[in-house]
C-alpha cells in the first residue's frame, strides 16, 4: 500500500511538472492587442528624404565625373531639376509678368528710349510663356522621364532661350545707354521718360547680372567643398 500510495504521488508530480499552463481568454486577448495589425506591417516602408537623394545623386556624379568641370555641369543639372527650382521657378514668374504689365502701362511714357516699354513687353511676354511651359512639363513627367528629357535637345526651346538672350543684351543697351540721359520734368520733351519705367527696368536688367554673379560664386563654393569632402573620403 506504501508503495503504491508513494507511485501515485511521483506520476501526480510528474503529470503537473508537465501540465500546459491554465488557457485565459483574458490573456490571450490580451496579447492579440499587443500584436501589429496585419494593415501596419503590411504598409511598404516611405522611401528615404530627399536630402538623401539628392546627396547621393551629387556624389554618383563626382564619382562618374572625368573632371572638375564635368562635375560642375552635372550638379549644376541635378540642382536645376529639383523641385525647390521648381518653386524658385514659380517665384521668379512674377518678374515676366511684372515687365510686361509695366511696359504695356508705360508703353507710350518715355520719349528719351521708346525702345524700353517695348523691350520690356516682350521680355515678359517670351519669360512668362518659358517659364509656364518649364512648369508644365514637370508637373506632367516624373524624375526618370525628366532625367531622360535632360539628354534630348529641343530645338523649340534652344532658340527661344537664344532670342531671350539676344534680346536680354539689346535692352541692355537701351537702358544703360539712356542712363543719365533723360528727364522726368517735362513729358512733352523728347528726352523725357517716365522714372518708375525706367528704374524698373534698370533695376531688373542689373539684377540678373546680380544673380548670376552671385549664381557663380556659390557654384564655385559648392564645388570646391565637394572637392575637399571627396578627398577627405
Amino acid at each position: 500500500m506504501a508503495s503504491s500510495a508513494t507511485e501515485k504521488t511521483n506520476l501526480e508530480r510528474a503529470y503537473d511538472a508537465e501540465a500546459p499552463p491554465q488557457y485565459s481568454e483574458n490573456d490571450n486577448v490580451a496579447n492579440r492587442e499587443a500584436l501589429p495589425s496585419y494593415d501596419t506591417m503590411a504598409m511598404p516602408q516611405e522611401p528615404p528624404p530627399s536630402y538623401d537623394s539628392l546627396y547621393g545623386r551629387i556624389k554618383a556624379a563626382k564619382s562618374e565625373s572625368s573632371g572638375v568641370f564635368g562635375f560642375l555641369k552635372t550638379f549644376l543639372v541635378i540642382v536645376l531639376s529639383t523641385i525647390g527650382f521648381t518653386i524658385v521657378i514659380g517665384f521668379f514668374m512674377a518678374i515676366p509678368v511684372a515687365m510686361l504689365v509695366m511696359g504695356a502701362i508705360h508703353l507710350h511714357d518715355c520719349s528719351a528710349e521708346r525702345m524700353i516699354p517695348i523691350y520690356l513687353i516682350v521680355a515678359g511676354c517670351f519669360g512668362t510663356v518659358k517659364n509656364l511651359y518649364s512648369l508644365v512639363q514637370r508637373c506632367r513627367k516624373n524624375e526618370q522621364e525628366r532625367e531622360e528629357d535632360q539628354k534630348k535637345v529641343n530645338p523649340a526651346e534652344s532658340l527661344v532661350n537664344c532670342f531671350l538672350f539676344a534680346w536680354f543684351i539689346t535692352g541692355c543697351v537701351y537702358i544703360y545707354r539712356t542712363k543719365g540721359e533723360f528727364q522726368s520734368q517735362y513729358p512733352d520733351k523728347s528726352d523725357y521718360c517716365d522714372p518708375i519705367l525706367y528704374w524698373f527696368a534698370f533695376w531688373i536688367t542689373t539684377a540678373v547680372y546680380i544673380i548670376m554673379a552671385a549664381s557663380c560664386f556659390c557654384v564655385c563654393c559648392v564645388g570646391c567643398l565637394a572637392s575637399c569632402f571627396g578627398s577627405t573620403e
